[in-house]
């Protein structure tokens, strides 16, 4: 990854960092593509950023989504330090089903960085309706096995990262489970950011040379992410031939 793409997906992050740290709630900005730029075969998307994060960790991988047919992607904000983590995962789950029940497709995508991954976890952990419709669960440099650097931080979405471990997660029948990592990352480890529990059966992929800040910047990890999106998709059954709109209700498992 060039010098000039790091400084610059770092810049952005620290520009967006006040308002990151003093955000209170969650908020969303959703992607819809246009009719001729969407392909009715790809399921909805929903990114979670990190700890201190904005949605800027993103600015790669959503145009690479929205190149390849990806016409609905969520974009989940939250603050961090001041949002309970039960609280970010309930609302996750309900725009995750909303995008679902909107878009027609038989299956969503979660895909979250650093503490997002954790936070998708969770979500899928607590709401059984949400674990039966996630076709791909995605974490990008997670902290599975917990960072000591979150004993420091403020905020009870901290106390995710520091739990070195962690119940079993009430696996979705069908999603595909998904960790990169990296061998530059300075804050979570590569031996944390693998999710090599047996039971998710996961895929782990090393995308080499990157920090924890400029993966998700890293034209690589954003190829990589799509190619299997849409193999995941490969055996869905087709899409509902127009939007059904009705109301999601979230039953805890």
């Amino acid at each position: 990854m060039s010098t000039v793409r790091i400084l610059g997906a770092v810049a952005r992050m620290v520009l967006q960092l006040p308002d990151a740290v003093q955000r209170r709630g969650c908020t969303a900005v959703v992607d819809l593509a246009p009719d001729t730029a969407r392909d009715e075969r790809r399921c909805p998307v929903v990114l979670v950023h990190g700890y201190g994060g904005t949605d800027a960790c993103w600015s790669t991988v959503r145009p690479a989504l929205a190149a390849a047919g990806f016409g609905h992607v969520v974009v989940l904000r939250y603050g961090s330090v001041t949002t309970h983590p039960g609280a970010v995962a309930a609302e996750l789950a309900r725009l995750a089903l909303d995008a679902l029940a909107l878009s027609g497709a038989p299956g969503v995508h979660l895909v979250g960085h650093s503490l997002g991954g954790l936070l998708v976890r969770s979500a899928v952990d607590t709401y059984a309706e949400l674990a039966a419709s996630v076709v791909s669960a995605v974490t990008i440099s997670t902290p599975h096995g917990g960072v000591p650097l979150a004993r420091i931080a403020p905020g009870t979405c901290a106390r995710l990262m520091h739990r070195r471990e962690r119940p079993a997660t009430a696996l979705s029948p069908r999603a595909r489970w998904l960790a990169y990592y990296s061998d530059r990352d300075r804050v979570v480890s590569p031996e944390s950011a693998r999710l090599d529990d047996p039971g998710h059966r996961a895929r782990n992929r090393l995308i080499p040379g990157c920090g924890h800040l400029t993966i998700c910047h890293d034209p690589s990890l954003a190829r990589s992410l799509v190619t299997d999106l849409m193999a995941a998709e490969t055996d869905l059954p087709a899409p509902l031939p127009s939007p059904v709109e009705c109301p999601v209700a979230l039953a805890a498992a």
